[in-house]
């Protein structure tokens, strides 16, 4: 019953995705934000490639692993693609974020690449193991610097009291949100081997759960904008 339930939440996710995807392109937001748009394609092609391969498999096991390395250098880029439409208030403390942001990032990989060399890989599935983890390490190390890349500029705009055009506003909460549940991914993909598959599969529904509504919330509130003109500025507080 409980696999049931997470194989048509996971079907529920990959069309969210593709509706934010869909959002995207005919808002025609993809000429400001690149590699934001390049997040949601990939999130398209992994949800297809997940289902197609089976949910539980082993190859999509692999493939989600894989995945995480190349997120894990896509998500700074697109954190940083969230305030372009004020690229000219934010210039410099951007800059000065992103640069320690990649600083934590390198030193993160040569953290794993060191684990790595030091690890005994003759065990069977040592190899696998070992990349599996440092995946993880390198995802870890991107998702919590890009929160809190993302936590220092929302401070400094609020101290500032800079506006925020509406997209910016909620590609910073989305992409917030959407990176604390990707850390949370990351404990429990740690923790997941050590609990009851039950419990695994319950705590997969309700992450997927969070992550279709933060999707909808943002497909909702996307606007289109003229070509170079910032999207009219959310009045929320921040």
């Amino acid at each position: 019953m409980l696999n049931q339930a997470t194989y048509w939440v996971e079907i529920a996710a990959a069309v969210a995705d593709v509706m934010l995807l869909l959002r995207v392109v005919l808002l025609k937001l993809q000429r400001t934000y690149l590699f934001i748009t390049l997040v949601a394609v990939l999130a398209v092609f992994f949800d297809g490639v997940t289902l197609w391969l089976g949910t539980q498999s082993q190859e999509s096991q692999r493939v989600f692993v894989y995945s995480r390395f190349l997120y894990a250098f896509l998500y700074p880029a697109a954190v940083w693609d969230v305030f372009e439409e004020v690229h000219s208030e934010v210039g410099k403390l951007r800059k000065t974020a992103i640069s320690r942001l990649l600083s934590s990032l390198l030193m993160a990989l040569l953290f794993g690449l060191l684990f790595t060399a030091f690890a005994d890989t003759n065990e069977a599935g040592g190899g696998e193991a070992l990349t599996a983890m440092l995946g993880i390490v390198l995802w870890a190390a991107s998702s919590v610097a890009c929160v809190a890349f993302l936590w220092t500029l929302h401070r400094a705009i609020r101290a500032q009291k800079i506006p925020l055009p509406n997209n910016t506003f909620v590609w910073l909460v989305f992409f917030e949100l959407l990176l604390l549940a990707e850390i949370a991914g990351c404990i429990f993909a740690i923790v997941a081997p050590l609990i009851n598959a039950n419990i695994a599969n319950g705590v997969d529904v309700v992450v997927n759960v969070y992550g279709i509504a933060i999707t909808l919330w943002c497909v909702w509130r996307l606007r289109g904008t003229a070509s170079g003109v910032p999207s009219a500025p959310e009045k929320a507080s921040l």
